[in-house]
């Protein structure tokens, strides 16, 4: 008698685990995809074209090259200043000579203390001269000099008047009979030196030659009435057709 077979039950088979793995292959790769575009966003962030470190270096080169432009400038603007400082010392100079005399050497536009002009001494050379400032109160000081110096009168007083000269020419010069000096007050008055002796004396100056100079002092009695309100006239003795030259003091 045959033997009766059972019926053979059949599973899910392999469909279900093909599909379970592909699935779960999906998710995987959705995941690597999604971490790879996160990563590469942050990422990105860091780049030139980003903002983050790139930036700020960024600024801080701009920052570096406008300070080295400025140091660039500033020398140039100290220069300027000093030019305008030096131009402003200029002016002053100028403005206060102009204020003391006009630099023309008249008697009604003479020069000032301290202003260099040029005599013919007559005999074929030239006589740079600058008159210094004017001690108005110079008694003690010449007597103590020399007691054979004249004693002024109670209302006089002696004046010391400071001379520089140089020579120009192929002859020779000397100081005491090179020039001419009177103090002419506003009245008109005259007064000359009467051969004082100074502390510093044109007779202690040598021969001077081509280029040479020579200081000394003239001194002369005038009234104390009329100290500082007249000018000095100054001639080259020995250039008689010469014009004097005036000195405001």
């Amino acid at each position: 008698m045959p033997t009766e077979q059972l019926p053979v039950k059949k599973g899910p088979g392999k469909l279900p685990f093909i599909i379970g793995g592909c699935c779960v292959l999906l998710i995987l790769a959705l995941i690597v995809v999604g971490g790879g575009i996160f990563l590469f966003s942050r990422g990105g962030g860091d780049t030139p074209g980003g903002g983050g470190e790139t930036t700020t270096q960024e600024e801080t080169t701009t920052e570096e090259t406008t300070d080295e432009e400025t140091t660039a400038e500033e020398p140039t603007t100290d220069e300027a200043t000093t030019d305008e400082a030096t131009t402003d010392e200029a002016t002053t100079e100028e403005e206060t000579t102009a204020a003391a005399g006009d630099g023309k050497g008249t008697e009604d536009s003479p020069y000032a203390l301290g202003q260099k002009f040029t005599l013919e001494d007559g005999e074929g050379g030239t006589l740079d001269v600058t008159i210094g400032e004017v001690d108005w109160d110079a008694t003690s000081t010449v007597m103590e000099t020399n007691s054979h110096n004249t004693e002024p009168a109670d209302d006089e007083t002696y004046i010391l008047i400071p001379i520089e000269m140089t020579y120009h020419g192929d002859g020779e010069a000397e100081a005491y009979m090179s020039l001419v000096i009177e103090y002419v007050s506003s009245s008109g008055d005259r007064f000359s030196d009467e051969g004082t002796v100074t502390p510093h004396s044109s007779i202690e100056v040598g021969t001077m030659k081509d280029g040479d100079t020579g200081s000394w002092e003239v001194g002369m009695i005038v009234p104390k009435a009329n100290t500082k309100d007249g000018k000095l006239a100054v001639e080259s003795l020995f250039n008689f057709a010469g014009e004097p030259v005036w000195v405001a003091v």
